[in-house]
């Protein structure tokens, strides 16, 4: 017996040979231990990585293999049936076709399939029964037939049917009803209830050819018109009494009722306009309360432009503004003349009388009488110091103290005078003292 040293290219086909023969009896192995806890996904999984691994080197094991197709359809089947329980059918439905073309008589397939297709149908039945309660029977309908063609004659999609035959049969019955009592009352003015009647017809009338849906549809437009006019009418007697926002408000509602009644629009910009004018002149009184009489001029002058129908009672208050302002104006030049600052309320009183040339009070009066005294008090300081300066001091006290008597505050006549007293008393001094040493 002779033994025969193999090549390296041998060696190296053997070496592979036993690893693939290792790694297909490692991924059968752990597959097998994933099917006996029914994990069929996994079980697949680990087959799929050996099988795509050994395909690229193109070799496949014939156990291998035969385990990959056989654990693709118990996937499929197994993420079907998954599909199937989450409310995804549509998606079960095509893992089922996948394995109808792999198996067609896999087990299980055919109950999977009547599954699915039942529990689509019953989706479609529960649409359809919300339609149905939010009255769009059309919909309804339509979702119990499609329940039909998934399952035919399907129970809960016959009783979704006929609970739709019913329902149309009662409204019909209902809307012959409304409809006559609609027709009776329109020519009685009675548009809240023949809108109302109207209403009731197009609820119980879901076929829009229907000629009773079609004359309530007409009906109902005429009376909403009417009320809408009303309204109009309503709001245009508010808005004569100066009644803005109530007039706003039931203009609103014309419009609401029938946006093509003539003016509506421009009545409400009206009102608004109104009411944004009310709005400064509310804020204007306000401010004028707290003796801010500029402001509450500007504010008026806006309102003024915004307003139509209350430019004369927003004139009223420019008068009154104007009337406050001069009160203020009069009263703090009186202060300042009580106060014995006659060129202050002079000057106050002069202001006052440029914006009032035909008189406010009796400011031309105090006028006068404070120029008399200011030019007095002049008089009497000019008389003073020449006096002064001719030497006859008690005829310069004597004209300081007029100066004083006319305007007191004007000029320190009080302290001159001590002046001039200080220096007569000096010169008498003087004098005495003269007299003594000779």
């Amino acid at each position: 017996m002779y033994f025969v040293r193999p090549t390296s290219t041998a060696s190296a086909l053997l070496g592979l040979l036993l690893f693939a023969g290792c790694a297909t009896t490692s991924a059968l192995q752990e597959s097998e231990a994933l099917e006996r806890r029914g994990d069929w996904q996994r079980a697949f999984s680990v087959v799929h990585a050996a099988y795509e691994e050994q395909a690229a080197r193109g070799e496949v094991s014939p156990r291998l293999e035969e385990a990959h197709e056989r654990l693709m359809r118990e996937a499929l089947r197994d993420r079907a049936q998954s599909l199937i329980f989450h409310e995804r059918e549509d998606e079960a439905l095509v893992m089922l076709d996948r394995l109808e073309a792999l198996a067609p008589d896999f087990r299980d397939l055919a109950r999977l399939r009547r599954h699915a297709h039942r529990k689509q149908a019953k989706r479609l039945v529960v649409e359809g029964d919300k339609l149905l309660s939010q009255r769009e029977y059309q919909a309804a309908m339509a979702k119990y037939l499609e329940s039909q063609r998934v399952v035919p004659e399907f129970g809960l999609a016959e009783d979704g049917m006929e609970r739709v035959k019913d329902e149309l049969a009662r409204m019909d019955a209902v809307a012959q009803r409304q409809f006559l009592q609609a027709v009776r009352k329109y020519p009685e003015f009675r548009h809240i209830e023949v809108n109302w009647h109207a209403e009731a017809v197009l609820r119980n009338t879901p076929d829009p050819e229907d000629e009773r849906r079609v004359n309530a549809e007409r009906l109902r437009d005429d009376a909403r018109t009417e009320r809408a006019r009303a309204k109009f009418a309503e709001a245009e007697a508010c808005e004569r009494i100066d009644k803005f926002g109530a007039a706003l408000v039931l203009y609103r509602q014309a419009r609401k009722l029938d946006p093509a009644v003539e003016g509506v629009d421009a009545a409400i910009d009206r009102m608004n306009a109104e009411l944004a004018a009310l709005g400064l002149i509310e804020s204007a009184q306000l401010i004028m309360r707290n003796g801010e009489f500029t402001e509450a001029k500007e504010l008026l002058e806006l309102a003024f432009e915004k307003s139509k129908l209350s430019r004369g009672a927003i004139s009223e208050l420019m008068i009154q503004n104007r009337r406050l302002q001069a009160d203020a104006e009069y009263r703090a030049a009186r202060d300042f003349e009580v106060m014995g600052k006659k060129a202050e309320a002079l000057s106050a009183f002069e202001a006052l009388a440029a914006k009032w040339p035909d008189g406010f009070e009796d400011e031309a009066g105090r006028i006068d009488a404070l120029r008399v005294d200011i030019q007095g008090a002049q008089e009497e300081w000019q008389a003073a110091l020449d006096a002064e300066a001719a030497g006859e001091l008690e005829e310069a006290i004597d004209h300081f103290g007029n100066a004083e008597r006319f305007y007191e505050l004007w000029r320190d006549g009080e302290a001159q005078i001590e002046r001039l007293r200080a220096l007569i008393a000096a010169r008498e001094a003087e004098a005495v003292g003269g007299e003594g040493g000779s």
